[in-house]
């Protein structure tokens, strides 16, 4: 992924705000709201190209930057120093993180890709490296001299003098991983997992965190550094050590994208958007709770549900009648490339949750021939075709295989 220099700021300042036609009737893309000291700024009113995901905190002053999904920013009482709004990105991204100064920032994405703007100084990437789990999530080290990328499996990646700590790769902890927090020193630093709890690394606090059936969206240490403050899916705010509860943004029509502390010690803002439609028809009956996949054998569907029971995404497929039988599984391996029939079939990501007479069933990509051609065709799915794995389209089965990590729950209903 290329890197964005600072001299661009200026020719990307109007893809910034590039915003989509509103249709009628439409409301507002983005909510910030402020509590405590934290001054109440303002947000778009407009749609946007890219949903908001994240929103950062200026170290100094009393403002703050929300970030779109296309790399578009969003300055509300700082300064703008550049975006990716309005360019062809070759992942979206995901999660800001500003220098000491407040003059610059990076951004992380999906691919593990790094922007800096501003006086952010570009220490690496993971770009163009294979990686297990997407990445989800930045954070700086407070001298602005390296930064850490964490993945969806709970992986860490150092960079500049930002010093590895520990990870949670390969380790199943009962959920998957949604952010990182830097310690106040650069020593250390805090992952939140989807379900709220934390994973303290180096210098980092140790906070005893609450359950949050719902789901946990985004972290963020207080000033001191002693207390962390915790946003729900649901925009409820989780109160941690030193940090003060000054309120939550609980909104049954919107979800929490992210949580910033205010310079002005005890204030936080939370970003909250629009909350998605379900996708694919609904749910079948007794297909279980929290965050899981969904596979009806009768319905040949599948859907990846998140922790606040909505399904994000919903496929056809092609398994085999009957076949695992209905009950709860877990993801116990994965592979992006399988074999089958003596290897003269190759099976593209699979994710493999039960076992049949002698192999392992999972989901996996439409087999290929040696040749690269599949033995069925996409508009198949959603038919019995399958000898006992669960087969995909190519791009759906990287979807799930991304999503779910080790340990996911796998509900088959008949």
């Amino acid at each position: 992924m290329k890197l964005l220099r600072p001299l661009l700021a200026a020719a990307l300042a109007a893809a910034a705000l590039a915003v989509a036609a509103p249709p009628a009737g439409a409301g507002p893309s983005v909510d910030v709201r402020a509590f405590g000291p934290a001054p109440a700024l303002g947000a778009p009113d407009v749609p946007l190209n890219g949903r908001i995901v994240d929103v950062a905190a200026h170290p100094t002053r009393n403002g703050y930057w929300l970030l779109g999904r296309d790399g578009g920013v969003f300055s509300y009482g700082v300064p703008f120093h550049g975006s990716t709004g309005g360019m062809r990105l070759n992942s979206p991204v995901n999660a800001m993180a500003p220098t000491p100064t407040g003059n610059g920032y990076w951004f992380s994405a999906d691919d593990g890709g790094v922007f800096s703007f501003g006086d952010a100084r570009f220490f690496g990437s993971m770009g163009g490296l294979p990686l297990n789990s997407p990445v989800v999530g930045m954070a700086a080290r407070p001298q602005g001299d390296g930064y850490w990328l964490v993945a969806r499996d709970g992986g860490v990646f150092s960079f500049g003098n930002a010093r590895f700590h520990g990870s949670l790769a390969g380790v199943w902890t009962g959920t998957h991983v949604v952010g990182i927090a830097a310690s106040r020193t650069g020593n250390g630093y805090v992952l939140l997992g989807a379900n709220g709890a934390m994973f303290s690394f180096g210098d980092a606090p140790r906070l005893t965190a609450a359950p949050m059936p719902q789901g946990a969206a985004d972290i963020t240490l207080t000033r001191s550094g002693n207390g962390a403050w915790v946003v729900g899916t649901d925009g409820a705010v989780y109160a941690y050590g030193d940090a003060p509860f000054r309120g939550g943004a609980n909104d049954a029509g919107r979800v929490g994208a992210g949580i910033a502390a205010s310079a002005s010690a005890g204030g936080y803002w939370v970003a909250l958007v629009p909350r998605p439609p379900a996708a694919g028809p609904p749910l079948p009956p007794g297909s279980g709770e929290g965050r899981r996949i969904v596979y009806s054998n009768s319905m040949q569907r599948v859907w990846l549900v998140e922790a606040d029971g909505v399904p994000s995404h919903s496929f056809l497929v092609s398994g085999k009648r009957g076949v695992p039988a209905p009950g709860t599984y877990r993801v116990f391996s994965k592979s992006t490339m399988s074999s089958a029939k003596g290897g003269t079939l190759r099976l593209p990501y699979m994710t493999r949750f039960a076992w049949g007479k002698s192999l392992a069933i999972g989901f996996h990509g439409i087999p290929l021939r040696g040749d690269g051609t599949p033995i069925q065709s996409d508009s198949e799915l959603g038919q019995f075709r399958s000898a006992g794995c669960v087969r995909m389209n190519q791009q759906d089965v990287k979807t799930l295989f991304f999503w779910a990590p080790v340990g996911t729950t796998v509900v088959v209903t008949p």
